[in-house]
């Protein structure tokens, strides 16, 4: 008597195969919950409704404005303003929100809402996604609710009162939009794309902009920080809030200093003083992540472009709603690179010496994140017949998630838009993050070691 086989219970090892491979690696669950919510976005935006001619968005536009809002970059191969309806808006707000905040962190803070219990898995989840360890799931999801929200509401009034003359009561709905792509340094325009260029002498509006691109960015861990230490004085502030209060400021003014020079006879020639003064501002505050220009940057002096991708290619904070390579990962290489002309035997910073550990990751984040952006810009000057330095800006662009264009984004190829969609999937979960999460095999921590040699350097 033969027996059939019971494939319902052959089905199960492959269930719980698949299921441990995710529960047990933290980066696989999170990379691919981007990609979901990713996919699940462009399915919505391709939708007829999502359109002001009620005509389907092609597959390809639909999947790079759902990854751009996910991975809050910016970038766009369709007019944000003209081509999207209420709804097609709408669900990008919603993508940029659950993808500034993190899937994971997002889907937490869902399920304390429900009154659902957060398992360890869960946790382990939200730790990968804030970059946090040993973190306290109810307080710390309370503080980032509290923080994102306060500040996008704050901001949407902001934007409000300054958009107000140009919009009419149309402000209010663009102004609170707007708030939440500032904030989460996503880089979509609202309105027409043109206004910004108008605003560029607009104190209101610089100072709302620059202010909600830099709360979005400075990172939450280090925001709570401040908050809680604050009236302590600086030197009672963590390593890290100090790296990020010192490097944002170098760069600010540093990138200010350096657009003011450059394009004094430029693009700020016609300007008043303190018009220019805010321009060189905004556009030194915008390449870190945000992607709001008010300056054309098709009209910037080519120096000041590669500026732009330096600044975008740093980015902003970890554990922020900003892309890039980090603040705190630049701020490694250099005091690593400075102890090469000491002879202290360990890197320092601010009287603290840094673990191996954390010097590992960053050349790490820094030699694949260069990798990624020379292949993909390889990739798309073998394509395109625009200008290398054009080509670099857009790859980096999309990799820092900041969402800055010469104006080049909507003539791509089809291959150029899905080179630059694995670039931006990619710069919103982090190089370490992908390889971690499928190509590289974990394996359990040894004590052996291979004799010590030497090369020459």
């Amino acid at each position: 008597m033969l027996l059939k086989p019971d494939l319902h219970n052959q089905s199960k090892p492959w269930r719980r195969m698949w299921r441990e491979s995710l529960m047990n690696n933290p980066q696989r669950m999170l990379a691919l919950s981007f990609a979901c919510l990713m996919l699940l976005g462009a399915v919505l935006l391709s939708l007829p409704i999502a359109t002001n001619d009620g005509m389907s968005t092609s597959w390809i536009d639909a999947l790079f404005i759902a990854v751009s809002c996910v991975s809050v970059t910016g970038l766009a191969t369709v007019d944000t303003f003209q081509h999207w309806s209420v709804f097609g808006q709408t669900i990008m707000i919603l993508l940029i929100q659950i993808g500034g905040l993190g899937t994971m962190t997002f889907t937490t803070f869902i399920f304390l809402i429900l009154r659902r219990k957060v398992g360890l898995e869960n946790k382990l989840l939200l730790q990968e996604d804030i970059g946090e360890d040993n973190i306290s799931v109810h307080t710390v999801l309370k503080q980032i609710a509290l923080l994102t929200f306060g500040v996008e509401f704050l901001g949407g009034i902001a934007y409000a009162i300054d958009l107000w003359p140009y919009l009419g009561s149309s402000a209010i709905y663009y102004g609170f939009y707007q708030a939440i792509s500032t904030f989460c340094n996503a880089g979509f325009v609202f309105f027409d794309n043109n206004l910004p260029y108008e605003l560029v002498g607009n104190w209101g509006f610089t100072l709302t902009t620059c202010s909600l691109i830099i709360i979005g960015g400075f990172g939450y861990m280090a925001s709570f920080d401040i908050f809680k230490n604050y009236n302590r004085g600086f030197h009672s502030f963590a390593l890290h809030t100090k790296v990020m209060l010192v490097g944002n400021g170098i760069l600010v003014i540093v990138g200010m200093l350096a657009i003011l020079g450059l394009e004094w006879n430029n693009t700020l020639q016609s300007m008043p003083l303190f018009t220019k003064l805010q321009g060189a501002l905004f556009q030194a505050v915008t390449p870190r992540t945000a992607g709001i220009p008010t300056l054309n940057y098709a009209d910037l002096h080519p120096i000041t472009v590669f500026i732009t991708v330096v600044f975008m290619f740093i980015g902003a904070g970890p554990n922020s709603t900003g892309g890039g390579i980090k603040i705190s990962t630049m701020a490694v290489l250099w005091a690593t690179s400075r102890s090469l002309f000491t002879n202290k035997r360990r890197v320092e910073i601010f009287e603290r010496s840094l673990s191996q550990a954390i010097i590992y990751k960053a050349c790490g984040i820094v030699f694949f994140s260069s990798m990624l952006v020379v292949l993909a810009t390889f990739v798309l000057a073998g394509i395109e017949k625009f200008p290398f330095l054009d080509l670099l800006f857009e790859v980096t662009s999309a990799f820092a998630t900041v969402g800055l264009t010469i104006g080049i984004t909507s003539e791509l190829s089809t291959i150029s838009k899905l080179t630059l969609i694995v670039v931006m999937y990619t710069g919103r979960i982090g190089v370490l993050t992908l390889i971690g999460a499928f190509f590289l095999r974990r394996r359990h921590t040894t004590t052996a070691y291979f004799p010590e040699d030497n090369v020459l350097l």
